[in-house]
């Protein structure tokens, strides 16, 4: 509004310092008007409406023109009525103005005069409101053209409570720019920040003040208090609060620190630090005295290696209100002070808080549970994960939170007493965690109800009561165990159920006329609490249950829901089951009070007078053959052994964990085939009935593509061949004599064959066996006979050591870096194998590092080391030989044929023979080319392929061109180049064409079939070393040929004499000639 005043004066206005009390004037001789500086804003512009008013009505051009001089009293009256009125208009305060004088003025004029003034007062105070209000439109014109063009900043100037306060657009400034223009005011410019900004060449619009209140809708910039003269820059301040909202993780430590009287504090999280670590680094910084540290501990900590970032402060005025969390507290007055020293109570706080930061989601309910759970039950452990699920639950938006609750406050009703906790019984000194807290009045009630009830005592120890009277007289709590409470609840359930006629309700699902289905869900029993919404892997990963689901049994569920199935709509059995889940999920009939359809409920089907049970898993059903069995009271009907005769072969199944293991045995009963039937959901008959068809099913070949019938196996089972159950337990016994005796006859035998067997084995040992610190291994099987021996002795068992031998892979030298040390001990006496085994491996024993492997072996049991070591000696041949095959194929195998094109330059203008097997193929075809059928030059070239890669990924290239072999452009073929059969196909073509020109040399190449060849050589030479070094064969041999092309090939001199001298020439003779000289 000061522009437009300065915009409609017929004369410049000029602020200025003026001497005196004046706040302005009009210099009729200058035709000027002057202005006192550093005025408010509605100050300067009365007092500019007034001086503009005198310059309008009182000048010399003016009074000349009416030929009237006035006095000074009534130019004053003039001028200050107009500037009023004016100011009025525009809503300029006005409070100031005083217009008692008036009536002195107004005295003694007559009528005439009065109304000439009058007059004048309302025509030039109309065209001066008339004359703003036109300059005003046409400054917001000119503001709007540019403001898309020009910085904007948001600027609340307030007071310390916000009792005042005003809200500035600011145009023509960013934020960084206000903050400095704001900073350098002075104490003057202070006085009306909005005129000074404007000063400073920016546009200012007031949005809101402390009448209008709006203030909450805009995202400031800066704010400044007039009070304390703080200036803010708020994007500043957001990115720090942004920064310090973010979520607490759960790794992250929360330390406070404060005064004894939090008149200052600061909470921060170290992020990269263990709680542990954190604690000590705290009590390190308490030790030191005012010499060791200046007191920042901010510094301290950083230099420590603490990432830290700030949650709260008091002086920096960030997070004010901040819920109280931390892990440490560091009062400077009262010290260290860890959280889990706090009250339970407390800490459910900080856990509550702790969670919420930066995103509140937690009901005064869900609070309100959370603390009375961790006050009731004492266990933080188990608070935090309640907390940690519900959070989960309400930040997800999932409805099931509703169950977390009612689990969590079924816990806290399980409790024998509601009128005490656990936690106060842990503070009373009792802490014992099988034992519940009781007042004495439950005690009483209890105890009369025959149930076992203890005096609880702060030293931590309790007494058995045995009269009421102890109850009476005892002034401390009481207690009944775990156990014994269980077991009431578990007698009241079992009421309860009885008194809710369940058996009766099961037979209608059962045993009724119609189909029907029931839902089954675990009873409420703490006991069961592992069991619940866990799907059968899960299970299964934690021991609960094996694969046939023995442990989910229907004792331990209770059936909440009879319906049916006429109500679903469900083809197949799969689609019936989930068309139940959906409806259990998302449309529960209205007589349903049990929670959702979830993981670990069981749903019933009976459908044409068959029941079958199906596990609600986390993918799918899982059916229960079993449950179903043992719910329809048919207990005994489970069979877990069955044995068969069919034909002339017998068939054993047992049930194991996988499914059921069965063996085929013909009708002498020596074992022909066995295995294991991989599905334990069906019943051990179904399994039977799987493996008998498979065994009359015909084998199919996949050498010759045809059926045929495996005699050896099948024998005289067919097709109609019946089969008839028969006693598994003699047919067992009969199989395992049958066993015994070929076990005998085959270790008589090896014994036969074999009289030195432990002699020939151990020499064997010594040849290859790498040293261990300098022991061989007779130094070691006597180290371990005197540690067997001594073992022996301390126990007192009755065993007689025979021999003590090395064996498995380090006996052949076949060890991995990770390798134990094995060795059999065989031994006489009544002391079974697996006692004596887990006696000798109670504590490891180490030789050299290496841990020792003791296998116990009797006559009796495992055999003599006479029949034991040939099995061993077998097993690591065939170890050996897949070690070897397995090395063979790592390098794929490569193909190297010959080309001959008609046209060189380009391949299809002429024939091209291809996949051509020798060099001498070749030059004939490339010889029989007639020359009236050339396209172009004639050529001879080599390719490339690799097995296992398709054609087009082969390398190919023209060798011969015409009269020339240039192998000066095979350096940038390196394929072939590094190929040794290649390299062999190209000497050979320059050998059968000797009037060839040849442009370059071979030499450099041929090191690529050296450097293969001793490489293989290394690989016969030692494979398990080379096995163990060599990660990359094609690698390996690229680099060796590297160093021969380089001469770099002294360690290769070192390696071939070290074989030479080890009597193998022949194999280096065929390498190198006539052996290699250092």
């Amino acid at each position: 509004m000061i522009r437009a005043v300065e915009a409609i004066s017929p004369v410049p206005i000029e602020l200025e310092e003026i001497a005196g009390d004046s706040k302005g004037y009009y210099d009729r001789e200058a035709k000027r008007i002057a202005v006192q500086e550093n005025m408010s804003e509605g100050q300067t512009l009365k007092t500019m409406i007034h001086e503009v008013a005198h310059s309008k009505l009182h000048s010399k051009e003016v009074e000349q023109d009416e030929q009237m001089k006035k006095d000074r009293n009534t130019k004053e009256v003039e001028a200050e009525s107009i500037a009023y009125t004016v100011c009025q208009h525009f809503g300029v305060d006005t409070s100031d103005y005083s217009f008692g004088y008036i009536a002195g003025w107004s005295s003694g004029r007559d009528t005439k005069e009065l109304r000439a003034s009058m007059d004048t007062i309302r025509r030039t105070a109309s065209e001066l409101i008339t004359g703003i209000e036109e300059q005003l439109q046409e400054l917001q014109r000119n503001r709007e053209v540019s403001q898309e063009q020009t910085k904007e900043s948001i600027l609340l100037i307030q007071n310390t409570d916000l009792s005042e306060f005003s809200l500035l657009d600011v145009y023509g400034m960013d934020r960084p720019e206000l903050m400095q223009a704001l900073s350098e005011m002075t104490d003057d410019d202070k006085l009306s920040i909005q005129a000074y900004l404007e000063s400073r060449g920016a546009w200012t619009t007031e949005i809101g003040n402390q009448d209008s209140r709006e203030y909450g809708e805009y995202h400031l910039d800066v704010r400044y208090n007039t009070d304390t003269d703080e200036l803010i820059d708020m994007k500043e301040r957001k990115a720090i609060y942004d920064k310090a909202m973010e979520p607490i993780n759960a790794d992250d430590v929360v330390v406070k620190f404060a005064s004894i009287f939090e008149s200052e504090w600061e909470v921060l999280k170290i992020t990269n630090m263990l709680r542990d670590d954190v604690g000590k680094m705290l009590k390190d910084m308490a030790s030191l005295d005012e010499k060791e540290w200046d007191g920042n501990y901010l510094s301290y900590m950083e230099k420590q290696g603490a990432e830290i970032t700030l949650l709260a402060s008091s002086s920096k005025e960030l997070n004010g209100n901040m819920p109280d969390f931390w892990d440490y507290e560091y009062d400077f007055d009262a010290g260290l002070t860890d959280a889990e020293e706090l009250s339970v109570m407390q800490q459910a706080e900080h856990i509550i808080n702790r969670l919420e930061h930066g995103q509140p989601a937690f009901s005064d309910d869900e609070r309100n549970l959370i603390v009375n759970y961790a006050y009731k039950l004492g266990d933080m452990e188990k608070t935090r994960e309640l907390a940690e699920h519900i959070y989960a639950q309400e930040v997800d938006g999932n409805q099931d939170v509703a169950l977390a609750m009612i689990d969590a406050q079924a816990e806290i009703d399980a409790l024998p007493d509601s009128m005490v906790s656990i936690s106060e019984m842990q503070e009373y000194g009792y802490t014992w965690n099988e034992m519940l807290p009781l007042t004495q009045e439950r005690a009483l009630e209890l105890f009369d109800g025959d149930l076992p009830v203890y005096l609880l005592h702060t030293d931590g120890s309790e007494t058995t009561v045995s009269d009421r009277k102890q109850i009476m007289e005892h002034d401390g709590m009481c207690g009944i165990e775990k156990g014994d409470w269980q077991n009431e609840r578990k007698l009241c359930m079992m009421q309860e159920e009885l008194s809710e006629s369940d058996s009766n309700r099961e037979a209608q699902l059962l045993y009724g006329n119609t189909d029907k289905y029931g839902i089954f869900q675990l009873k409420d029993d703490p006991e069961l609490d592992k069991f619940r919404f866990e799907g059968t892997e899960s299970l299964k990963r934690m021991g609960i249950t094996k694969d046939n689901f023995d442990a989910v049994l229907p004792e331990n569920y209770k059936l909440v829901y009879l319906g049916e199935l006429s109500e679903l709509q469900g083809q197949t059995q799969s689609e019936t089951l989930e068309a139940i889940y959906t409806k259990f999920n998302i449309d529960h009939p209205a007589d349903y009070k049990a929670h959702s359809l979830s993981v670990s409920d069981i749903v019933v089907l009976h459908e044409n007078g068959e029941n079958t049970a199906h596990f609600v898993d986390s993918f799918g059903f899982t059916e229960l053959p079993k449950f179903m069995l043992t719910l329809e009271g048919k207990e005994n009907e489970i069979e877990t052994e069955l044995a068969v005769h069919i034909a002339d072969r017998y068939i054993l199944m047992h049930e194991c964990d996988e499914g059921y293991d069965y063996s085929i045995l013909n009708e002498q009963y020596h074992l022909l085939d066995g295995g294991v039937y991989d599905n334990p959901d069906i019943t051990i008959q179904r399994a039977m009935d799987m493996v008998i068809a498979d065994l009359k099913e015909p084998r199919f070949s996949a050498v010759t593509e045809q059926y045929y019938r495996d005699e050896y196996l099948q024998g005289e089972v067919y097709a109609g061949s019946e089969a008839e159950i028969v006693n598994f337990e003699k047919l067992s016994e009969k199989a395992e004599e049958v066993e015994q005796a070929d076990l005998a006859a085959r270790q008589a035998q090896i014994i036969e064959n074999n009289s030195d067997v432990v002699a020939d084995f151990r020499a064997r040992t010594e040849e290859l066996f790498y040293s261990l610190d300098g022991q061989s291994a007779e130094d070691i099987e006597k180290t371990v006979y005197a540690y067997v021996q001594s073992q022996i002795d301390e126990y007192g068992l009755d065993a007689k050591i025979v021999d003590v031998v090395v064996a498995g892979s380090r006996c052949r030298g076949m060890e991995q870096e990770n390798s134990d040390l094995d060795v059999v001990v065989e031994y006489t006496g009544s002391t079974r194998e697996d006692d004596l085994f887990n006696m000798l491996h109670e504590d490891s024993i180490y030789i050299a590092g290496i841990k020792v492997d003791i296998n116990p072996i009797t006559e009796g049991r495992t055999g003599t080391l006479e029949t034991y070591l040939p099995e061993v000696e077998t097993y690591l041949a065939e170890k050996q030989a897949m070690q070897k095959a397995s090395v063979v194929k790592a390098i794929p195998e490569k193909t190297v044929t010959l080309t001959v094109a008609e046209c060189g330059e380009f391949h299809s203008l002429g024939e091209l023979h291809e996949n051509i097997a020798s060099v001498e193929e070749a030059i004939a075809v490339w010889k029989s080319i007639p020359p009236e059928r050339m396209n172009g030059i004639p050529s001879i070239g080599i390719n490339i392929h690799t097995e296992g890669t398709e054609r087009y990924e082969d390398v190919e290239m023209d060798i011969l061109s015409g009269k020339v072999i240039d192998l000066e452009v095979l350096d940038y073929v390196p394929d072939i180049t590094d190929d040794p059969k290649a390299i062999e196909v190209i000497a050979e073509l320059i050998d059968k064409l000797p009037d060839i020109e040849v442009r370059g040399s071979l030499e450099k190449w041929q090191a690529a079939i050296l450097a293969s060849q001793i490489d293989q050589l290394s690989y016969d030479y030692d494979t398990y070393q080379y096995q163990d070094t060599v990660e990359d064969r094609e690698a390996q041999v690229a680099n060796i040929t590297e160093d021969i092309r380089n001469g770099n090939t002294g360690y290769l001199n070192d390696f071939l004499n070290a074989v030479i001298s080890e009597g193998i020439r022949e194999g280096v003779t065929d390498i190198c000639g006539e052996g290699v000289e250092n």
